[in-house]
């Protein structure tokens, strides 16, 4: 997951972003976006298929066609921005957003991934769960301080 703020709902900022992005982390199987004139043109369209990536669309007027983009949305909003008392600006925007996409993808723990990160799916490092009626706590447990939001990460340094 990736989140770039933008100034504005602009064709050539959204497609430079997501070529940014692409080049970060390599293509993506499919781009899920809803239908606003941004997603639908020809210039993001032609992006697309230079990047061999399928386009889904979330149903015009349909609740939760699009859940997961706005979960993360949610996520971004209620447990990342919110606790942070005044923005900045743009470039401190950015940078609260960076952190949210290291945050989100090396610290939190999903509920939809069975409680592991992200990272942990793309780099194919799925840490063994501690069984149920385990009686102790990891001792090889990593701590990160997320200064600006005021969020303690915690993650195992090293899967069994």
């Amino acid at each position: 997951m990736a989140a770039i703020p933008l100034e504005g709902p602009n064709a050539g900022w959204v497609n430079n972003t997501l070529e940014s992005v692409i080049e970060k982390y390599s293509p993506p199987k499919h781009i899920i976006s809803d239908q606003a004139h941004i997603f639908t043109g020809g210039v993001f369209a032609e992006l697309l298929k230079t990047y061999v990536i399928k386009p889904r669309f979330g149903a015009v007027g349909k609740h939760a066609s699009i859940a997961v983009t706005e979960r993360v949305i949610k996520t971004l909003k209620y447990e990342w921005l919110k606790r942070v008392a005044i923005i900045k600006g743009i470039d401190h925007l950015a940078e609260l957003c960076r952190e949210f996409e290291i945050w989100y993808n090396s610290w939190r723990p999903h509920m939809t991934l069975d409680g592991i990160r992200p990272d942990d799916v793309y780099c194919d490092n799925k840490p063994e769960k501690p069984k149920r009626d385990a009686k102790t706590v990891p001792c090889n447990i990593e701590q990160h301080f997320f200064r600006q939001t005021q969020i303690m990460g915690y993650r195992l340094k090293k899967a069994a």
